[in-house]
Formats: structure tokens, sequence, C-alpha cells
């Protein structure tokens, strides 16, 4: 009977290595399942290989920057965000000023496809970006001196300039002038859509901030405005070479090299591009 038992607990006993390789082979097997599961699932929108959205740039230069300044804006301070079009066309291609010396008049509308990168001013106003710089310590420096400029007009869009000139043929109509006549008197004031330096984004209208004569603010810029890259555009006793009248207000960038040059010459712009093509 001892002989017997000994025998049958010898069949019972079992072989630890089979227990390990099976082990091995079940842990095997759920190592291949889960890796054929992952392989079919699709890939998660996290991993970052999604492309990133390109950031767009708006076209609207009435459009304004949401972000609150860390002080209060001046007259030519910019907001935080420029406004912005697509990247400028601005003349010969050999030259990277030429810009700076776009003519445009009755004789010479804008570029084919012309714009202009803005930079966005204090009450909705905007400027090509390349004239703030100097734009802003022209102002800095007249507050300095006891005037107080203020950007009266800037950029216009072509909608906005026909709106300036259909007001004014009205203004001239009813002040009883024919059709003809109101127009004719309009041009000489307000140019056509497409033939304004305010479409550049170069000139601006500037006035007296605080005070109702603006004498003393024109005076000001017209002896200072060269030293910023500024010109007076539309000077006495040239008006019938720029075909508008003496405007007092009316400033254009040139950079600070030619705007010194035509000031000492006395020249008005359309005098300077002809003297400079001979």
């Amino acid at each position: 009977m001892n002989q017997y038992h000994y025998h049958n607990s010898k069949k019972k006993r079992k072989d630890p290595l089979g227990i390990v390789l099976a082990l091995l082979l079940l842990a095997v097997a759920i190592l291949l399942i889960v890796y054929f599961v992952r392989s079919k699932s699709p890939a998660s929108p996290e991993t970052g290989d999604q492309p990133a959205l390109s950031q767009q740039t708006t076209t609207d230069p009435q459009a304004s920057s949401s972000e609150t300044p860390s002080r209060p804006l001046p007259s030519t301070e910019v907001q935080t965000t420029p406004v912005t079009t697509a990247a400028p066309t601005t003349g010969p291609a050999t030259d990277e000023n030429a810009w700076k010396l776009l003519l445009v008049n009755a004789d010479h509308p804008l570029p084919e496809g012309f714009t202009v990168e803005l930079k966005a001013l204090r009450n909705g106003h905007h400027v090509d970006e390349r004239i703030y710089p100097e734009l802003q310590q022209m102002f800095d420096d007249a507050r300095s001196a006891g005037i107080y400029p203020l950007i009266n007009e800037s950029f216009r869009t072509a909608e906005r300039q026909q709106q300036i000139l259909d007001k004014y043929i009205a203004k001239y109509e009813a002040a009883g002038m024919s059709h003809d006549d109101a127009v004719t008197k309009a041009l000489t004031i307000v140019a056509v859509p497409g033939t304004s330096e305010h479409q550049l984004g170069l000139a601006l209208d500037i006035i007296a901030e605080y005070d109702s004569d603006n004498n003393p603010t024109w005076n000001w810029l017209q002896q200072n405005c060269w030293r910023y890259g500024f010109i007076l555009r539309y000077p006495k006793g040239k008006e019938e070479i720029t075909g508008i009248d003496y405007e007092p207000w009316h400033f254009r960038y040139v950079g600070v090299p030619t705007a010194e040059e035509i000031t000492e010459s006395g020249l008005c712009l359309e005098e300077y591009l002809e003297k400079l093509n001979h």
C-alpha cells in the first residue's frame, strides 16, 4: 500500500518548467493582440501630427486691436497689433527706397495692384508702418516744444476717397454751381480715387489738437517736418504744378535726405522728381 501511494503522488506533481513556458506564451500572445489593435486605431488629434493653421491677416484697414496698451495713446501712438494687408507693391524693384518717392497725382495713378502694410493709430487712423517711427518722433518733439498736433486724415480706401469727393461736389452744387463746375472745383481740393496720396499711407492731414487756431501747429511742422522725413506736399504758389490748392495741413513722407533737399530748394515733389530724372 505504501508503494501505491508513492506512485500516485508522483503522477500528481506538475512540471514547473512547463508552467513557465505556458505563461511566457500567454504574455507574448497578449502583447501581439494589443499591438494589432493599436495599429488599427485612428491617430489621436492630440499627437501634434496635424499641421497648425496659418495665421490670417486682415485686409480691412478699419480693423483695430483688442489689446489694451500699457499707457494712454497719444495722437500717433500705435496700437499693440498692426493692421496689415498683403506685402507692398511700391515701385521699381531695383530700388528699395523707391516707395518713398512714389508720385501719385492726376497724371500718375496708383500702380495696378498696389497694396500697403498699415499700422493702426489712435482714433482709427492708419499709416504705412514704415513711416511710424519718424512720425511718432515728430509728434513727441512737437509736444516737447508746446505744440500738440492731431491727425485729421491719414490712409484712405478708394471708397472713402470717393465719398469725400462726392461730398464736395454736392456742397458746391448746393451753393449754386453747375455739376461740371462743382466737379472742377472739387477736384482742386480732393483727388479722384486712385490718384490720391492718402491711398499710399504716406500722407497726413494734421491740425491742432487743443487749439482752434491751427497756424502755430502748421508753422512748427513746416519748419521742422523735414527732420523726420516729411514735406509740405502742396505748398503755396505751386498749384499749377501739383493741381491741388495750397494745403498747409497736408504732409507727405519722402525720407529725411529727400525732405531736406526739397525743403532747402523750395521745390514741390513734382519739380524735384522732374529734376532728379534729368
